[in-house]
């Protein structure tokens, strides 16, 4: 849950981390991960806007990350679930693999010469 700083019936001002850059060094998987937190005005009823604005960037070692455990509510039940940290690297590497799968253009098959067959 993003810290809220203020909120009313139709107003919250809260800070999100709206951008995450992972730096990740594959040679020891380590490196770091900048949070670029917003301050953001808006209107949870409607999702309106009224204003955003850059508070700061916060940077934390993916070391540091992955040795942690992460609690946070079931999206659907709102159970509260504990995990391990290294499994933010097995996700976001699995989701990584997944996207190059779906932007990558399968090979294109290599088509010999015609036998003298005809086929």
């Amino acid at each position: 849950m993003s810290p809220i700083l203020s909120e009313s019936n139709n107003n919250r001002v809260e800070m999100l981390a709206t951008r995450i850059e992972v730096q990740w060094d594959f040679r020891n998987s380590d490196g770091p991960v900048l949070f670029n937190f917003d301050r953001v005005d808006w209107n949870p009823g409607t999702g309106q806007i009224n204003t955003r604005s850059y508070d700061r960037t916060v940077r934390a070692p993916i070391r540091d990350l992955l040795a942690g455990e992460y609690t946070f509510a079931h999206p659907q039940t709102g159970e509260q679930i504990t995990e391990p940290g290294w499994k933010l690297m097995a996700l976001i590497k699995a989701a990584t693999a997944r996207v190059w799968e779906a932007e990558s253009p399968p090979a294109q098959e290599i088509v010999g010469p015609l036998d003298e067959g005809g086929g």
